[in-house]
């Protein structure tokens, strides 16, 4: 399973477990410019890696009042609607 969230968060998945995956491109060396993925959490439940891309967009945001974060918040969960919906919809 890979499931694109936006051009930063990648979900893919083991036997055991769903992978929170940031995009990263290689910055030198031979494969410069070359794209990979971070692993940043693995989650039991697809609810739990949600929650984790939240917290981690929360700390990565520039926020500076409760109605910024609850925006964010909102964002990050209309991103991830969308992304489960396409998916969805290319695996049927």
């Amino acid at each position: 399973m890979e499931i694109r969230i936006d051009k930063n968060w990648v979900i893919t998945s083991d036997t055991f477990q769903f992978i929170l995956n940031r995009r990263k491109t290689v910055k030198s060396g031979k494969e410069v410019g070359k794209e990979w993925l971070d692993a940043i959490g693995y989650y039991p439940t697809i609810p739990q890696l949600v929650s984790g891309l939240i917290h981690q967009n929360i700390r990565d945001s520039g926020a500076t009042t409760l109605a910024e974060l609850a925006a964010e918040v909102e964002r990050i969960g209309l991103l991830c609607q969308e992304a489960f919906t396409n998916h969805s919809a290319v695996v049927e």
